[in-house]
């Protein structure tokens, strides 16, 4: 697995509307061939995490990750940062159940 994390800051006030664009966009993301998981993290920062079934996916989901960020960079307060990284493990609590 490979793993896509972009980091990123919103500008003051657009949290709300951080959120229900995010979760507009959800079925798109989750039609990014490749893709397995995603999430976010909601700090002074946002840490999006996509986790890819291989780097080939991963790069090749990347026209359409652009398009996707194209749709909420007005509510961004500084350019994403992206980092790319192999998975060496991955659990869920679900993996025993």
């Amino acid at each position: 697995m490979y793993a896509r994390m972009t980091r990123f800051r919103l500008k003051l006030g657009t949290r709300d509307e951080w959120f229900r664009l995010r979760d507009g966009m959800a079925a798109d993301i989750h039609a990014l061939k490749g893709l397995k998981h995603w999430f976010t993290l909601q700090g002074d920062e946002v840490v999006v995490v996509a986790i890819h079934d291989s780097v080939w996916s991963a790069e090749a989901a990347m026209p359409d990750v652009l398009k996707l960020w194209q749709r909420i960079a007005h509510l961004m307060d500084d350019q994403p940062s992206t980092k790319f990284y192999d998975v060496t493990r991955f659990d869920t609590i679900f993996d025993n159940v």
